[in-house]
This record gives C-alpha cells, structure tokens and sequence, in this order.
C-alpha cells in the first residue's frame, strides 16, 4: 500500500476515546447539542497519528474515506453565522462536486466552532446534563456523524423541501454525504484524526441515538438539527490491531477536508470515516475555529449500491 511508505519521523501518539458499552459504564443515548454529550464515559486508546503532508494525493474520499486539498472559498468568514448558508455554502457544493464526480450536491447544514473544548467544558460544569451546550467545540470521540439509518433521516429530511419528482428519482441513485471542514486559521492544535476506512470492521461500529425534544431543536446551541426529531450515529470500538489513524498537518484555510460519512454503494468505496479532534504535546496556538458544512451528495448516472 502507497501509504505505507510514509517516514515514520511523520507518526505522533495520542490518546483517542472510543465507545464505552453500557454494561461497562458507557452510554446509549447519544445527545448532541448538550452538556450531556461532554460527560459521556469512553475507552481511552494510546494510537499512532501519521502525517500525510507530501502523501495528500494517496488519500481520496472513495478509497480512505477522507481528502484533504485547495481550497479557496469566496467567503472566509462571516460576522453572522446564518450568513455562511449563501455564497459559502454555493462554493462548497461546486468543490465537492468537483472533486467527486457527483452530478449534484446539496449542502445541508453547517457548525461553526469558535472556543476550545476545555474551556466550554469549564463553565458548563455546574450545568444539568439535559442543558444545551452554551457553544459549540469540537468532538473529542471517536465517531461517525451518521449511521445507515441516520444518514436516511438526513436526506429523507432534506428531499421535502424538493419537488416530489426529484426526490423520489434522487432516492433510486448512489448517494452520499460528505463533510466539508476547513480552519478560519492554520491548525495547530485540536487537529482532525481520520481512521482510514478499509481498516475498520462493521463490527467496529455501533448505533447511538437521539430523540431531541422540540425545546432543544430550538434551542440556540451553534448545531443546526434536521427537521427531524431523532438521529442515530456511529460510535467506534477500539481495535487498535486494525485501525489506521492519519491527519494532515497545519491545515490552512485555503484548504479543506473532505470527510465521507455515508456512502450508499457497498461494495468498492470507502462508506464511512472515523474521526476524532485530537491534543498531543505539539499543540500551540490559539484556539482553533472552524466551520464543517454537510453535504447530501447525489450521482444521477450511477446505481444507488
């Protein structure tokens, strides 16, 4: 495998947190967008991170499941966050388009993160566990942000505000939906770790889930939900004899990274990318910001699996 040909001067260990079952203390319920979702228990896995700096061309989101490249968007950033959802978002479908081969994309919704983990973390701390996180950071868990049947919420949610003929053709082709992620400043704390997606077992996976209530959907947490009142996620087991971690270093804002979350072909792409926000002893900086846009992404000229 070409990636294997990366220096090992490249690799830094770091400690990843992985799904806890439930009968060890772990958690079931999934709670995004509140104090809950920080003070869940997890596995603590010690693993490699190698950089792909000089590599990014072997990475791709069909074979790994994860891209990193140029880009350079219009807008960079905005004042008001509900602003992201013209010009922005108008420049993300046509690069992930772009770089896909997708026929169209539908951008969905969008997080912007602006403060660090420990310090949201610190003034919750006093806070009930059903509370709406006063802000949002970045997810120190080893995830994948839909699962199989969260990933049909997503797009079913998002194909009503379509003209019923589209949805229902669009239902029948290959679809995906990917993340686009990119820096307000370069990354040097708090990057991303992605699994390499051939490396992690179905087994690996488990569901977790989320019935929000009305008030939360509402509430004015940074997340933007789906119409929808519930949602299903993938939580990772460790399995640290298998799992291949990578990240790329410094990412720029005139970069962006590509992160599949669902893919409905089976057989041949990569369908689904772990990934954590990670610390290590290299971190320095102020903290990091960023904005991830969601992405339905369709192939009309394809198959659905």
């Amino acid at each position: 495998m070409a990636t294997e040909t990366i220096s090992q001067t490249q690799t830094l260990r770091t400690i990843l947190n992985y799904h806890l079952e439930p009968e060890r203390g772990g958690a079931a319920v999934w709670c995004p967008g509140t104090v809950r979702d920080k003070r869940r228990p997890h596995e603590h896995q010690e693993v490699t991170v190698t950089n792909i700096r000089g590599h990014e061309a072997e990475f791709t989101v069909d074979k790994q499941g994860f891209h990193v490249g140029p880009f350079e968007p219009s807008v960079n950033d905005v004042e008001d966050d509900s602003e992201f959802r013209g010009q922005y978002y108008q420049d993300v479908a046509a690069y992930v388009k772009n770089m896909t081969g997708a026929t169209k994309v539908l951008p969905v919704v969008h997080i912007v993160r602006r403060k660090q983990w420990n310090e949201v973390a610190d003034a919750e701390k006093d806070l009930p566990d059903d509370a709406p996180v006063t802000a949002p950071t970045s997810n120190r868990s080893v995830h994948i942000d839909q699962s199989y049947f969260g990933a049909e919420l997503v797009r079913d949610s998002k194909l009503e505000d379509i003209p019923a003929d589209e949805a229902e053709k669009l239902k029948k082709v290959r679809w995906a939906i990917i993340n686009l992620w990119r820096p307000f400043d370069v990354v040097t704390r708090d990057n991303m770790a992605l699994c390499d997606a051939r490396t992690v077992d179905e087994n690996d996976l488990t569901a977790v889930y989320a019935d929000l209530p009305e008030s939360l959907r509402k509430a004015k947490t940074g997340y933007n939900f789906a119409a929808k009142s519930r949602s299903e996620a993938w939580e990772v087991k460790a399995n640290p004899g298998s799992h291949k971690w990578y990240y790329a270093a410094n990412i720029k804002p005139t970069e962006a990274l590509l992160i599949k979350q669902f893919d409905s072909k089976k057989h041949g792409v990569a369908r689904r990318t772990p990934h954590s926000a990670f610390s290590s002893e290299e971190d320095y900086g102020p903290t990091r910001q960023s904005i991830e846009v969601r992405c339905l992404v369709f192939w009309k000229d394809q198959p659905q699996e």
